[in-house]
């Protein structure tokens, strides 16, 4: 098989490095000290921009060229799908692993593919540390032939947030699924490394047009939360006593809010918070299912 990476030194073996993202900066301390012992270690790091399947073959090409495989293990390795289908293309093939432990994991919960090996301790990262892996690499089987003939390939792993950016641009969502999916959201928020990605999908889906009343009024109050604005309907100025179908859109569009003594906005219409229209009818405190259109007002059952 043709090879992208150079062949290790001699003696050294190459080896390929799975591992989850959050740990890439014990991964890199990680890779010196292989590259110290001699060894040709293999990361994805420069293919982060390519994406889709040619980034994906590429990961099992070197899989398939490797001596063995390293097995970062931390918390986040086992919420990884494309570190798992890594473990088990490598395992299909037969390549030794070698698990190395950045951040400590309880044995109990490891899968049962790692559950019975040993590992590396590489926590503190120190010489020891360092003259563990030399004995560990050293004492690792050959890797044999590739099998003939080769097993399937696995597919193109989609991420966890991939499937929720997917379904936040479906073409229609009920009210339901609406309400689903910004609760999915709001938990994935206590992920710092998910965090910014999260906020982007949630704006994406407060921009949608169908967006029902009662899912913006959980994601309204949830975005300004995180953007640090006062959760809190804005107010506009004096209470209007007029007809909502005898108001403009051009009049109406141009109201700003400002805040009453009371704290609660007056009735009155004022840009649709849910985008669908232009203009929605606001009253006794809440946003009601009338809307407008170009002067024109309507019936929205779904909001």
């Amino acid at each position: 098989m043709t090879s992208t990476t150079p062949a290790g030194a001699p003696g050294g073996r190459r080896l390929f490095i799975s591992y989850a993202r959050p740990d890439s900066e014990s991964v890199l301390r990680l890779v010196e000290v292989f590259k110290a012992l001699r060894h040709t270690p293999w990361l994805d790091r420069e293919l982060e921009t390519e994406g889709g399947k040619p980034w994906w073959d590429r990961i099992l090409t070197e899989i398939e060229a490797c001596d063995a495989i390293v097995i970062v293990l931390s918390p986040e390795l086992f919420d990884s799908v494309p570190a798992q289908r890594e473990r088990e293309y490598a395992a299909e093939l037969g390549k030794p692993p070698l698990p190395v432990m950045v951040e400590p994991v309880t044995p109990d919960i490891l899968p049962p593919d790692l559950s019975n090996r040993q590992f590396v301790d590489f926590t503190q990262a120190d010489p020891l540390a360092g003259a563990k892996l030399a004995s560990a690499l050293t004492g690792l089987p050959c890797a044999p032939p590739l099998p003939d003939p080769m097993p399937k390939r696995p597919d193109v792993p989609s991420s966890y947030l991939g499937d929720l950016r997917d379904r936040v641009r479906a073409a229609v969502l009920s009210l339901d699924e609406q309400v689903g999916l910004i609760t999915e959201l709001r938990i994935r928020l206590d992920l710092e490394r998910e965090r910014q990605a999260v906020v982007t999908l949630l704006r994406e889906l407060q921009r949608r047009r169908d967006l029902c009343h009662a899912a913006w009024q959980i994601l309204d109050p949830l975005l300004r939360d995180v953007s640090g604005e006062p959760s809190e309907v804005p107010s506009p100025g004096p209470e209007s006593q007029k007809d909502p179908a005898a108001l403009s859109t051009s009049a109406s569009a141009q109201q700003e809010p400002t805040t009453p003594e009371s704290g609660l906005p007056p009735a009155g219409w004022y840009p649709d918070p849910s985008g669908r229209h232009q203009l929605r009818w606001f009253w006794n405190g809440c946003w009601t299912s009338q809307a407008s259109d170009n002067g024109k007002v309507i019936n929205d059952p779904n909001f």
